[in-house]
């Protein structure tokens, strides 16, 4: 089986390594990878935004499955064009995405649907926003309908007037203007991703995640600063409660409003004093998120995929996951998300334990990386790089491969370290003391990641 994985990031490499390490030993092609992936896997450079040109290519070179790991091809149309061409594709359609990248358009779903969220309502008309925003108590929240635009808390009523106006103005990447006006929620944020073929969803793990970059929670925001999971009562209890009240209520308005998914899809809270509230609706795993969850599902993940795509998930018996919590930590160059240094050099990953994983996000490995070998040349006498499926299970563990000399940072949010144990405090130890044996310049990471289990 010929895998083509969209994507450069932490989930990217996550994804690789549990698809690599299936017993059916598929050929894994990133497009592009990063310096986690290059070791086993070739590489190939396309143009993610030309949704027809990469299906085209899919085709030429006759991939069987294409999956995304992140949701922007999804926006592109990528999973409409390549269904046309009868090929296997891991992902929600382009008009399903669309909650994903309007914030209007998610807080419009979320209440038709009864997806708990915070006290509020999407706005396209200027004047009728600031009626509504003179009725809010505050403080008050203002985001812009599209994600980059930002967002910004209010206490003044006045400060409120002039920031609607300006965060209204704000275009999206559609061209389109609007905001969401919202009461403030206080509280932990917590992921909970499923997998659905469009009617049936099937939970993962309820994820506990961390996006400011100093500790207690203070400081620049940024993602896949941290993230855990746990195996206590609480957090099982959690897993079903969001998969019952926010879970299926978002899978069946996708299917009342003929927006077809076969893929992932995620649910993004605050857990406030009243319960836990919506503030996103999404197609891909959180950064961070997929590097603590995958390593934790002991079953082949490719089966699961299939049945997605295949409307067959109400088959499968319940995914079997580890009982080990785990932890994630993100080591990130001083300065993230804002200025930080990039280019230095690696060092460190000899030394981390067995069973301890690194998952890149923001690394090159020029030494490593295989170029992919298009078919054409393959049948004038070239070889694919049998060595791709032989080192998979070495990804991240342990003693690492040769060619690590090479690595060096190309962002802000270099790599995630993993760690699981027997209890919390024992994964986050381990992540403690693995994270401090990796270096490179202005490398930090916050030490209260797992601190506490949803608190």
């Amino acid at each position: 089986m010929k895998i083509l994985l969209i994507g450069n990031d932490g989930r990217t490499h996550a994804l690789a390594w549990k698809l690599i390490n299936s017993p059916r030993v598929p050929e894994v092609i990133c497009a592009p990878g990063n310096g986690g992936t290059a070791p086993f896997a070739p590489s190939v450079d396309l143009d993610v935004a030309d949704a027809a040109g990469l299906s085209r290519w899919t085709f030429e070179e006759q991939i069987d499955l294409v999956i995304p790991a992140s949701s922007a091809p999804l926006h592109t149309g990528l999973v409409d064009e390549v269904l046309m061409l009868n090929i296997g594709v891991w992902g929600a359609s382009r008009r399903a995405a669309s909650l994903e990248r309007s914030r209007c358009l998610a807080k419009e779903f979320m209440l038709r649907h009864g997806v708990p969220t915070a006290t509020g309502r999407a706005f396209t008309d200027l004047a009728t926003a600031e009626r509504y925003l003179a009725t809010l108590p505050l403080p008050v929240m203002i985001k812009t309908d599209h994600p980059s635009g930002g967002e910004e808390i209010f206490d003044d009523r006045y400060a409120a007037l002039e920031g609607l106006r300006r965060l209204f103005a704000a275009r999206s990447l559609d061209g389109g203007e609007g905001v969401v006006i919202e009461a403030v929620l206080q509280g932990p944020r917590v992921a909970l991703s499923a997998l659905t073929d469009g009617r049936t969803a099937i939970p993962l793990l309820a994820t506990r995640l961390y996006d400011r970059v100093e500790e207690g929670d203070r400081g620049a925001q940024a993602c896949g600063v941290g993230a855990h999971t746990s195996n206590s009562i609480f957090a099982q209890r959690l897993t079903r409660y969001l998969h019952e009240k926010f879970i299926l209520p978002f899978v069946a308005g996708l299917e009342k409003e003929g927006l077809p998914c076969w893929g992932l899809i995620g649910v993004d809270c605050v857990i406030t004093a009243e319960g836990p509230r919506a503030t996103a609706l999404r197609f891909s795993f959180r950064e961070g998120e997929a590097q603590v969850v995958l390593p934790r599902l002991e079953d082949d993940l490719l089966p699961w995929i299939e049945a997605s795509i295949t409307r067959r998930l109400h088959e499968l018996p319940p995914p079997a996951w580890t009982t080990t919590p785990s932890v994630g930590l993100g080591l990130m160059a001083r300065g993230y998300p804002n200025f930080f240094p990039t280019g230095g050099q690696i060092r460190g990953l000899e030394d981390i334990e067995p069973g301890v994983m690194i998952f890149h996000s923001a690394t090159t490995n020029p030494a490593a990386t295989a170029p992919y070998m298009p078919r054409a040349l393959r049948s004038r006498g070239g070889s694919a790089d049998a060595l791709s499926s032989m080192i998979g299970g070495l990804l991240g563990m342990g003693g690492s491969p040769q060619g690590w000399s090479g690595l060096r940072t190309t962002g802000g949010l270099v790599a995630t370290v993993v760690a699981q144990g027997i209890s919390l405090p024992g994964a986050r130890g381990r992540a403690l003391i693995n994270a401090d044996r990796v270096q490179f310049e202005g490398r930090i990471y916050r030490s209260d990641i797992g601190e506490r289990d949803f608190g």
